[in-house]
């Protein structure tokens, strides 16, 4: 379903053209550069709060662990307590090997790229940068490349806004009106926000919330979903 996949892509953020941003306004260009990769070594520690609709529950990952030990639930304090909607997710967390084979067909996180500010995000501001104020841009995004993302580029417009510290505050990708990506689907509304800070000692921003919201027609019923992570108690470890 295209309204599962939009949220799968937010939560990835892979883009597959890096961007040209030698034209774009330097605190712009600046704060896009801000970008740390992780080596394969590093690890992380933090908290995430998932909620779905009005479902939520909340998880600590830890990086340390072997594959299959690095989530655990804390609230609920069992998985008998989770909502329906959330159940296939906290599965998910717990199944890596599957993670490349199901792509696409669930919210999912890359916890191994871990929570900085990457080139991939930064690669959502595609092109035709416009400022629009003191630290204020709107922007053509660009959230992938397959057949899906493709149909809906087109309709989406982006926003960003940069901190007084000068990286990145918040990117916003929205539609701003309803659209048919497809003869047999009718998107009503879409909206993904991403939010990042700084934490002293970590070499880049890190993504701090993210949700997507979205309303869709297809196959004659509509269908509604707000999805939002937070991520709080961060802790990174690089060897």
């Amino acid at each position: 379903m295209i309204f599962v996949k939009a949220a799968a892509a937010a939560v990835l953020l892979a883009s597959a053209v890096h961007a040209d941003m030698t034209s774009y306004p330097e605190p712009l260009a600046d704060a896009l550069a801000m970008t740390y990769e992780a080596p394969e070594e590093a690890h992380w520690r933090y908290v995430m709060q998932v909620t779905m609709n009005d479902a939520s529950m909340q998880v600590r990952f830890d990086g340390s662990q072997p594959d299959g030990e690095q989530w655990q639930l804390v609230a609920p304090a069992s998985e008998d307590g989770l909502a329906d909607i959330l159940v296939d997710v906290w599965q998910d967390l717990n199944q890596p090997d599957a993670e490349d084979e199901n792509a696409g067909d669930g919210i999912s996180i890359n916890a191994t790229e871990g929570l900085f500010f990457s080139s991939d995000t930064a690669d959502v501001v595609a092109g035709d940068v416009v400022s629009t104020g003191t630290n204020r841009f709107t922007f053509r995004p660009d959230l992938g490349s397959d057949e899906e993302d493709d149909a809906m580029r087109s309709f989406m417009t982006g926003e960003l806004s940069l901190a007084p510290a000068g990286h990145v505050d918040q990117i916003r990708v929205f539609a701003p009106e309803s659209f048919k990506p497809h003869v047999a689907a009718r998107v009503h509304a879409f909206e993904m926000v991403i939010r990042f800070d700084r934490i002293e000692g970590l070499p880049a921003p890190i993504m701090t919330s993210l949700s997507t919201e979205i309303d869709i027609s297809a196959m004659f019923q509509r269908q509604q979903q707000a999805v939002r992570f937070e991520f709080s108690d961060v802790e990174y470890v690089e060897p």
